[in-house]
């Protein structure tokens, strides 16, 4: 099995921007767009800049919060996709939390029938969940996630610099999610996140045990990628935990 194929490179990183431009110079095939959220517009891109500059990169800033997780987003980035001469040969970025890049991942998925696109989460939850293992999606009708296709980022670059502008509460959703890798999995990896300091945060330790957080999903993914058999045991906690989302999903 050519795991390529169903699994996206994974690059972890203590410099985003340079491991993007070094990764484009081997990729570069077409125009270069870029979808973020007005937070991460707001706190990094402008770190970002030379790199959008130099590639002449043109961007869309998207509206925060799950409840623009929705097909009028998604419209929104077509038509500005469309409009800015996007074909299948164009790359589009995703930088921002696991919402953008679900919503933008969904919209590049199904642009011209699917063009590439590479994720940058911000968001300790999507850099062990949403940004990785191909799926991307929707809400609809009141469901979280209710549209969505299996399409797998070309390349997710991961780096804790961003956790450091995140909330405590948010830090903890993407722990909550490393304990449960280490439940249906990896007891290892659920030891060491027994004994990580919540309270003094060492992100270069941290960006290993994402890493280790990772490589249990890359073994379902892999093994399952459209998720019709162990895949599903990724869903652990997650059946309860939709139907509360969807029900709060308007407050």
């Amino acid at each position: 099995m050519d795991n390529s194929k169903i699994y996206s490179k994974i690059i972890y990183s203590n410099s985003p921007v340079a491991e993007l431009a070094d990764w484009i110079d081997s990729y570069e095939k077409g125009k270069i767009f870029l979808a973020t959220e007005e937070t991460v517009d707001n706190l990094w891109l402008s770190t970002f800049n030379h790199f959008i500059n130099a590639h002449q990169v043109k961007k869309i800033i998207l509206p925060p919060g799950e409840n623009n997780k929705k097909l009028e987003s998604v419209t929104k980035i077509w038509e500005f996709l469309s409009k800015n001469g996007a074909d299948r040969k164009s790359l589009l970025i995703n930088i921002g939390g696991g919402m953008l890049t679900d919503l933008a991942g969904f919209a590049a998925s199904t642009f011209k029938r699917g063009i590439d696109f590479l994720n940058i989460p911000t968001t300790l939850l999507s850099q062990v969940d949403a940004s990785v293992g191909g799926k991307t999606g929707i809400n609809f009708n009141g469901l979280k996630n209710e549209i969505g296709t299996f399409k797998k980022p070309v390349a997710v670059i991961i780096d804790t610099e961003f956790l450091k502008t995140i909330d405590h509460l948010n830090f903890l959703s993407g722990f909550a999610e490393m304990i449960k890798h280490g439940l249906i999995k990896n007891t290892d990896h659920l030891d060491e996140l027994k004994s990580f300091d919540l309270e003094n945060i060492n992100y270069k330790s941290l960006l290993q045990i994402i890493q280790n957080s990772v490589n249990v999903k890359e073994y379902f993914v892999i093994n399952d990628p459209t998720e019709k058999n162990i895949r599903k045991g990724l869903n652990f906690g997650h059946t309860a935990g939709h139907a509360f989302e969807s029900l709060a999903m308007e407050q």
